[in-house]
C-alpha cells in the first residue's frame, strides 16, 4: 500500500487539530501537528530577538527565519515516516506556500515521493463560528487577530490554495461536531486505501 500524505489546511480554529487527530486515529495515520512540534523551539527563537514568544502574525522575523524552519523540521518528520510506509496527516496551516502552484510536485520530488499519494484536506468554516472558536480557546497568539479582525479575514480570502497536480477535499467544519462519516464518505469515494482498524 502506497503511505498517503494528507495536508490539512484551513484556518487557525477552524478545528482541524480536531479533525486530524480523529482521522489519524481511525486510519493509524502518524499525526503531526507543526504547533506540537515547533513551538517551543519557536517561543525561544522569538525571545532570543527580543520578541514575545508567541508573536507570529505581523513580526518579520517569525514569517522570513522561523516560520521555514518551522515547516522544514515538519516534513523532515513527515518524509521520515513515508519512507517508513507509514501515512501521515500534516496539521498546519501553509498559508505562505499557496501561491506557489507547483509546491506539492515540488515537494515530491524534493523528497523523492514516487510512492506517496498526496491529498489536500481543506478545513472551512463560517467566520462568526471561526470567531467564537477562536474566542473560546483564548490564545495569546491569537490577540493581532481579534484586533485586526477584518483585514484578518480578508487575508484568508485573499490567500487561496492555488497548488497543482494534487487532490483538494473541502471539508465545512462548521457544525459542533466533527461529522467524521461524511469525512470517511469522501476518503472512500477518492478511492482512498484507508481501512477502518
Amino acid at each position: 500500500m502506497e503511505p498517503i500524505a494528507i495536508f490539512l489546511i484551513g484556518a487557525a480554529a477552524s478545528g482541524k487539530s480536531t479533525i486530524a487527530r480523529k482521522v489519524a486515529e481511525r486510519y493509524n495515520f502518524c499525526y503531526l501537528d507543526k504547533d506540537i512540534l515547533c513551538n517551543h523551539f519557536t517561543g525561544l527563537l522569538l525571545q532570543a530577538k527580543g520578541y514575545s514568544p508567541h508573536d507570529r502574525d505581523g513580526c518579520a522575523y517569525y514569517t522570513e527565519v522561523v516560520r521555514e524552519i518551522e515547516y522544514q523540521t515538519l516534513l523532515n518528520i513527515a518524509d521520515d515516516n513515508l519512507r517508513l510506509g507509514r501515512s501521515v496527516i500534516l496539521d498546519a496551516p501553509f498559508g505562505a506556500y499557496f501561491s506557489n502552484q507547483d509546491y506539492i510536485s515540488q515537494l515530491k520530488q524534493h523528497c523523492n515521493w514516487e510512492k506517496v499519494k498526496p491529498i489536500v484536506l481543506q478545513i472551512t468554516i463560517d467566520y462568526s463560528v471561526l470567531k467564537k472558536r477562536m474566542q473560546l480557546r483564548a490564545l495569546e497568539r491569537d490577540v493581532w487577530k481579534f484586533a485586526n479582525w477584518n483585514t484578518y479575514i480578508e487575508s484568508i480570502e485573499k490567500n487561496q490554495c492555488k497548488w497543482t497536480n494534487v487532490e483538494i477535499i473541502q471539508f465545512d467544519n462548521s457544525h459542533e461536531v466533527v461529522e467524521l462519516e461524511r469525512l470517511s464518505q469522501l476518503f472512500h469515494a477518492l478511492q482512498l486505501d484507508v481501512t477502518d482498524l
